[in-house]
């Protein structure tokens, strides 16, 4: 061994060789994140997604948010007087501002126990499934819901503002002269109401008063 000369080699040739390393391992893992594909947990639509290409997402973060827009169910308020008459699994069609002219079947599947006023009425939430959920909803959308909760035969149908005072199966109603007359009602909603007793069909009712 000559003297000045060092055990284990050359210090620059080790250190040329663990950047050759480090190029190597560089490429192998560019290679890597562009070939990475990201797969969805659940079939759906993406709502959101949280960077572009070459973003750094730290572990954890939510990077894209889906939506399941294949098991999506309707919301809807009933007044307290319908909703005491919705059940689970009652039948129902949903018509969608997007498809004018046609409605979906769905199916009650859940009935809130406790409602929540107003101010002027209690109302009750209820959420239906689709029997075949239509393809492209959007979240939030309107729907028109109609369900039959039940029916009166021989009834006239007023609007619901224009009865007051409602009890015991009976309200008052005002006519166009400003008489105020006792009439008995059968099923009330919050837009209208079935008059069986103390009307007579072509009676000029007031709406609101």
């Amino acid at each position: 061994m000559r003297r000045g000369a060092r055990a284990g080699g050359d210090p620059i040739l080790d250190a040329q060789r663990k950047v050759n390393q480090a190029d190597d391992a560089l490429a192998a893992a560019e290679d890597a994140q562009s070939g990475t594909k990201i797969t969805a947990p659940i079939r759906g639509t993406v709502l959101t997604v949280a960077g572009t290409v070459g973003s750094k997402v730290d572990r954890g973060a939510t990077f894209i948010t889906l939506a399941d827009t294949f098991a999506m169910q309707v919301e809807a308020d009933f007044p307290e007087a319908d909703a005491a008459a919705v059940a689970i699994g009652q039948h129902a069609t949903v018509g969608l501002a997007d498809h004018v002219g046609h409605t979906f079947p769905a199916t009650v599947v859940q009935v809130d126990p406790v409602g929540t006023s107003d101010g002027t009425m209690v109302r009750y939430g209820v959420l239906l499934s689709f029997v075949e959920a239509p393809e492209h909803l959007l979240l939030g959308q309107t729907a028109a819901v109609t369900l039959r909760t039940g029916a009166v035969d021989d009834a006239l149908r007023v609007p619901s503002t224009a009865v007051h005072d409602v009890a015991g199966g009976r309200g008052t109603v005002r006519l166009g002269a400003g008489e105020s007359r006792t009439v008995t009602i059968g099923l009330r909603g919050d837009q209208y109401t079935e008059v069986t007793g103390g009307l007579a069909d072509g009676d000029l009712v007031l709406r609101s008063w």
